[in-house]
């Protein structure tokens, strides 16, 4: 974030344009944290005639030259009123664009900038019905009255790390605000045991801060490490089962953890979306390509029972393979994973995937 500052790109210029003008400060902080700054010289080509717009662009200083031939083109300067908005809509794939000047333009995450704003509008939905109380509220020493829209930083910079953990981004907007009150903030220490194997499921985690490592079967030569922004134990809580292993901290750290029914109720059951095999057959049929059944049993139960045209990942592989599988895929759990699908399809929703479970009950 260092440009960031170089170049004075802060939450009180950038309010200045929309549509991020609509964002709460927590938000629109975070969108900013998330943005990548391009910077040019006069002279330079910014864009080929062929390219991509993967971001939303703000043109902050310069002029630039979009051209679409050699007869036509439009010069866009940062000064104008014009670029208070996004110039993509300037900049399409078949323009070459040229800097006229030096300058930058600042390239915000589109998806994670619409979720902000989704978030934003359930944040201000709840406050406006919270602003008639049912009854009088017992009146206060002087001293104790909070200025309403007052700024509170512990509490902002307590939001600012839950999100960016990227399992938020697939959560409607009314759960954001709901969930954020229900995380509890935990400073744990070095060694400290913060789920034990065999233990009943209580709580899901967050590692805000600090290292941690997963312990299997009491054998501790080659443990899992867990960095900061990890998060872990939903397995037990989506089965309803034991603990399957232990997890211990490396070092001092924070943790952010979510009880077992606000777990189910705001974060898994709202990323878990289920389907019938007939909306499944039906998806694959109108788009092959885009759609893959996934069965993330034992090696040995897939080879025992094998699912056509489906692919094969065991449940505990699946976090390594993430990376690997195309996000612009719809996955489908098979219905023979039973309660395991439950926990992938969570897994892969907290990741950015579309994934959805087979049902027919």
């Amino acid at each position: 974030m260092s440009l960031h500052r170089d170049l004075n790109i802060t939450e009180t210029l950038m309010g200045k344009y929309s549509p991020l003008s609509q964002l709460s400060k927590k938000y629109l902080s975070q969108v900013i944290k998330r943005s990548q700054v391009m910077t040019f010289e006069g002279g330079e080509t910014i864009f080929e005639k062929s390219h991509d717009l993967p971001f939303t662009y703000y043109l902050l200083k310069g002029k630039i030259k979009a051209r679409k031939g050699l007869l036509s083109g439009e010069t866009i300067d940062a000064q104008s009123q014009r670029c208070l908005n996004p110039i993509n809509s300037s900049i399409p794939d078949g323009v070459s664009v040229k800097a006229l000047e030096s300058g930058h333009i600042l390239m915000i995450d589109t998806k994670f900038m619409d979720r902000a704003l989704g978030w934003t509008v359930a944040e201000a939905k709840k406050e406006q019905e919270e602003k008639t109380p049912k009854k009088k509220a017992p009146t206060l020493a002087p001293e104790a009255v909070t200025e309403q829209g007052e700024f509170d930083p512990e509490h902002f910079d307590w939001i600012a790390s839950l999100l960016e953990f990227p399992l938020f981004f697939n959560l409607p907007p009314s759960n954001i605000d709901k969930i954020f009150e229900k995380f509890e903030r935990v400073e744990v220490l070095e060694d400290q045991v913060i789920i034990q194997e065999g233990d009943e499921g209580d709580y899901f985690y967050l590692l805000v801060e600090g290292s941690a490592r997963v312990v299997i079967g009491g054998h501790g030569d080659k443990p899992i490490r867990l960095s900061k922004g990890s998060y872990f134990g939903e397995e037990a809580l989506v089965s309803d089962t034991v603990r399957s292993a232990s997890v211990i901290m490396n070092e001092d750290g924070v943790l952010a953890r979510l009880d077992k029914t606000s777990f189910q109720s705001l974060l898994h059951d709202p990323l878990v979306k289920s389907v019938t095999d007939a909306g499944f057959r039906q998806a694959r049929a109108e788009k092959p390509e885009q759609t893959v059944l996934m069965d993330i049993r034992s090696k040995g139960e897939f080879e025992y029972a094998p699912l056509p045209t489906c692919m094969h990942i065991e449940l505990g592989d699946l976090r390594q393979y993430i990376s690997k599988l195309d996000k612009s895929k719809t996955y489908y759990l098979s219905e023979e994973g039973g309660q395991r699908s439950d926990i992938a399809a969570h897994i892969l929703s907290q990741n950015n995937m579309n994934v959805y479970v087979i049902r027919n009950d």
